[in-house]
């Protein structure tokens, strides 16, 4: 009798985690899945950090020149579906510039990190969560000049109430591979009479400082 010889394989049943080549696969679609993921969140994190670094021709208060100038929400044809919640913080046009993205305008509280901008917004909680820590406010306590939130001073981004706050000038520009700080001041030099923003942006309220703008030659590359 002539003997036949069959695979192993096509005998005995092989469980799919022992099968090397598709298990392989698998792994680089899940990683593949992974990064993708992490890239798009990324990038849409980072979309609102690029807006402060265009260049903006409107004469601010503080009548800074070319980029990041900032001029206040004083009228003008600023879509209401593009302006971010708060309530009472957003009816004091001091505390507050417009930014000008693609074909509409959008306001933005003066000092904040555009990095946080969701967190500023009634859209996404009923109340207002200090940026560090579990302490809870209402809306119109946001720049109403007393510091709710002491940890960090997140509940005043425009005014220097908080001894360890922070004002986040209105260039935020960080170095081309996304690493270093953004450009921020502490919040008691807001308004007092020396430019240290590369915009000027830190005296906004001084309409008796005429800030040059250094912003270009700080960061040129």
């Amino acid at each position: 009798m002539r003997k036949t010889w069959v695979k192993r394989d096509n005998i005995y049943y092989k469980p799919f985690y022992k099968q090397k080549l598709k298990m392989t696969l698998l792994g680089v679609l899940l990683m593949a899945i992974v990064f993708f993921g992490y890239q798009i969140f990324y990038i849409r994190k980072e979309e609102a950090a690029k807006v402060a670094a265009e260049p903006i021709d409107d004469a601010g208060n503080n009548k800074v020149r070319d980029e990041g100038g900032g001029r206040a929400a004083t009228g003008g044809n600023v879509s209401s579906s593009s302006i971010t919640g708060l309530g009472g913080a957003f009816e004091d046009s001091r505390y507050v510039y417009v930014e000008k993205i693609g074909n509409y305008e959008k306001k933005i509280l003066r000092g904040i990190r555009l990095r946080d901008i969701d967190a500023y917004s009634d859209r996404t909680a009923v109340v207002f969560r200090c940026l560090n820590g579990n302490r809870e406010i209402s809306w119109s306590r946001i720049n109403d000049d007393y510091c709710d939130c002491p940890e960090d001073g997140s509940d005043e981004p425009g005014t220097n109430a908080c001894e360890k706050g922070r004002f986040y000038c209105r260039f935020q520009k960080r170095h081309q591979t996304g690493r270093g700080g953004y450009a921020s001041v502490p919040s008691s030099w807001v308004n007092d009479g020396v430019c240290d923003c590369c915009d000027g942006s830190d005296e906004w309220l001084r309409s008796d400082r005429n800030c040059r703008n250094t912003c270009k030659e700080k960061f040129s590359h």
